[in-house]
């Protein structure tokens, strides 16, 4: 959070590894308020539910609906308490991911034809003639995470448009819970949304990195989905990938669309990558390529600098995204001097990975983040940090994250997430968000 940042990993976080287990449909509790500039709104509903309840909540989460990770670090990543949002921060919430994703759009169909943008945001130069030749049919799934900041805006530190996650809670925890109280609502509807975008398709294809645990545990979630719904589909890596007599397939399967949950800077490792250069480009697949020019974290730089950018597009960028320079050698005298005012990011990475917020680590690890990015100064990013407002829950104050799912470019439900200190990892806390009628 705060413009995102990686600090000294710790053995505790505070109140939450302690909280164990839950169960339906105990959203009930006296609220903690959680005033936000504007008569915005964010409350806290402690859940009301029996520790034999909630270890029966948790088990279903874990092979029900297949939340593997539950824990990090000796603690539960899930909060038995439930982030109430007003109707007037939800509606903010759609408009603002909504329009950001055209905003997105936009800049990245500029951005595609252009290696030498391409190439400075750090795209791999074996991606740029796929990412420029992808036909422009929209299949994406992707999750935005807004921050609540001290100055009332929604930040948005990143865009998680290559590789995003969070798929199994966001909605089997509403199933699981049930009622959301009275004058509540769940906006669960990624399951709907992530269907209905594969309509057209009878195969789809879940390529996935298939060494990870954590990301079978996603693509299980959307195969039990997708072949509700009536679809055949396959699981394998995208290195699976075939064509022949003009039919693609994956094992053997035939298939007529594909998700991708594989980040796409690796796509030139697989042994097949000849195929996905010569036919890649026409094969449906849900997110392609070329959104790695949203995923890239240096984006937001060139963004902000390119000169067909709309009065519009530009009000948006300043509004919510933190400023972003490109990193060069001239700059390490202001980042020592300005330490605590930025956040150093590596173009590509995911979970906190290779991100280092400067007022959470010390003055070594801040050298010695310098340094590396002296080494491959066209490979990072110094991103200006924002203060993220923390929210009273239960356990203590931390900092709230709403995370919105967007799938073809509408909002499609909540992932939030909270955590100890303004800065989101792994071991971030999951948040179940229901919305509050006005």
């Amino acid at each position: 959070m705060g413009g995102a940042g990686r600090a000294p990993r710790e053995g505790s976080q505070g109140g939450g590894p302690g909280l164990r287990g839950t169960r339906r449909p105990g959203l009930g509790g006296e609220p903690l308020p959680g005033p936000l500039p504007g008569g915005r709104v964010i409350t806290i509903r402690p859940w009301t539910l029996s520790s034999g309840e909630r270890t029966s909540l948790l088990r279903d989460l874990r092979f029900g609906h297949f939340k593997w990770d539950a824990f990090s670090a000796g603690g539960m990543t899930l909060l038995p308490e439930t982030m109430v949002v007003s109707e007037s921060l939800h509606g903010e919430v759609v408009a603002v991911v909504e329009s950001l994703h055209q905003a997105l759009s936009r800049f990245e169909g500029r951005a595609r034809r252009n290696p030498d943008t391409l190439a400075r945001l750090g795209i791999p130069s074996a991606l740029h003639s796929l990412i420029e030749d992808e036909e422009d049919r929209v299949l994406q799934c992707a999750r935005y995470d807004l921050f609540p900041t001290e100055d009332g805006r929604l930040m948005v530190s990143e865009f998680n448009e290559d590789v995003p996650g969070g798929f199994n809670e966001a909605q089997g925890l509403p199933e699981l819970l049930g009622d959301p109280g009275a004058g509540c609502r769940w906006e669960a509807g990624l399951r709907d949304h992530f269907v209905e975008a594969f309509r057209e398709a009878d195969g789809v294809a879940l390529l996935y990195a298939t060494a990870f645990s954590e990301d079978l545990q996603h693509m299980l979630i959307l195969e039990r989905w997708l072949e509700a719904a009536g679809h055949r589909t396959v699981l394998g890596s995208p290195g699976h990938l075939r064509r022949r007599w003009r039919r693609f397939s994956v094992l053997g399967t035939p298939v007529e669309a594909a998700f991708r949950f594989y980040p796409g800077e690796w796509m030139p490792r697989l042994p097949n990558f000849p195929l996905w250069r010569k036919d890649g480009p026409g094969f449906p697949m849900m997110n392609p390529v070329r959104h790695l020019v949203r995923q890239s974290k240096l984006m937001f730089a060139l963004w902000e600098a390119d000169p067909e950018l709309s009065t519009g597009d530009r009000e948006l960028l300043r509004r919510h995204c933190p400023r972003t320079l490109l990193f060069h050698r001239d700059l390490v005298p202001r980042l020592r001097e300005e330490r605590e005012s930025w956040v150093l990011k590596r173009a590509f990475g995911r979970m906190g990975d290779a991100v280092v917020m400067g007022n959470l680590v010390t003055e070594r690890e801040w050298e010695s983040a310098l340094a590396e990015a002296v080494r491959v100064p066209r490979g990072w990013c110094a991103q200006e940090r924002f203060a993220v407002r923390p929210v009273p829950f239960q356990s203590g104050p931390l900092y709230p994250a709403l995370g919105a799912f967007v799938v073809n470019g509408r909002f499609a439900g909540y992932y939030s997430r909270a955590a100890v200190r303004p800065f989101l990892t792994h071991e971030a806390f999951h948040v179940p968000t229901v919305v509050q009628a006005a």
